[in-house]
């Protein structure tokens, strides 16, 4: 499979097939040492194989998604180690089930639709043709929700609940 294959394979696979990715198809086609970066977060390979999970459990139907550009760059740019980097732009859309609450927190966020969400992002793959590290870039899904404020409000309450059960286990 040649790197834009690889990293087109894998943005179908998992933003344009939730909620039931092959998640042994999407994992074939990263390394082992994965390293996902988007914005202030990092995550391993198995790491984002459970997000995928997780963000699948509250897609209602199925998502799709639109790929705007898979673009391998020249070999003068190529990843370290004799591997290859692509470039890539896609969108996803997903309707949100009933019951389902925003990660972490008590906020509601059923019958949401996330629409257009944004992705930039950079692949390195290794000599093997695997992916091993993706710089991501994005909108974030609390903005596209309009869930911001309240995602906010929900973490500083359950921080502040965590922190008196904890205090009230020290007495």
């Amino acid at each position: 499979m040649s790197p834009v294959e690889t990293v087109s394979a894998y943005i179908q696979g998992t933003h344009g097939n939730l909620p039931e990715p092959d998640y042994a198809a999407v994992s074939a086609l990263l390394a082992d040492d994965l390293l996902l970066e988007s914005e202030d977060q990092s995550h391993s390979k198995d790491e984002l194989i459970g997000i995928f999970r997780g963000w699948g459990s509250i897609v209602k139907g199925f998502s799709s998604v639109r790929i705007h550009a898979v673009v391998q760059t020249p070999a003068s740019d190529a990843s370290p180690g004799g591997g290859s980097m692509v470039l890539a732009h896609w969108e996803t859309d997903y309707d949100v089930k009933d019951g389902s609450l925003w990660y972490a927190t008590d906020v509601d966020i059923s019958g949401k639709q996330v629409r257009a969400f944004k992705v930039f992002a950079r692949f390195d793959l290794d000599a093997a043709g695997k992916i091993r590290r993706i710089v991501q870039r994005s909108d974030t899904v609390v903005k596209t929700l309009g869930i911001e404020q309240e995602v906010a409000d929900s973490r500083k309450r359950l921080a502040a609940t965590a922190g008196q059960s904890h205090d009230a286990g020290d007495s």
